[in-house]
């Protein structure tokens, strides 16, 4: 039987006490976090203890992880699927606007 368990954490430590008490408790694989500091934490810790963890976040990291499953595309698929779009509509200029410079880098 699979039972989900969604938490909403408005804070880092309150994530990292959740965090730890669903692994406590047996959790079989662990969805998110979007935050990119918070998804390196998940991740390794998921990578620690053979947890599968499935994400779906901007990564500019392009390393393979062992038990991590990042179903964002990636920034060459984004640039390679926006290039495409603009020549198929034979649109001159594009303009992209980002929330935040996350992943900018």
């Amino acid at each position: 039987m699979i039972e989900s368990k969604i938490r909403n954490q408005s804070t880092n430590i309150s994530f990292h006490i959740i965090s730890c008490q669903q692994v406590n408790s047996g959790v079989s694989a662990i969805f998110g976090p979007q935050n990119p500091l918070l998804g390196s934490h998940i991740q390794s810790l998921c990578d620690a203890l053979d947890i599968p963890h499935i994400e779906a976040r901007l990564d500019v990291e392009s390393e393979v992880k062992e038990f991590s499953i990042n179903l964002y595309p990636s920034p060459w698929l984004l640039g390679k699927a926006i290039r495409d779009l603009t020549k198929y509509l034979n649109w001159t200029k594009v303009a992209i606007i980002y929330e935040d410079d996350s992943g900018m880098d």
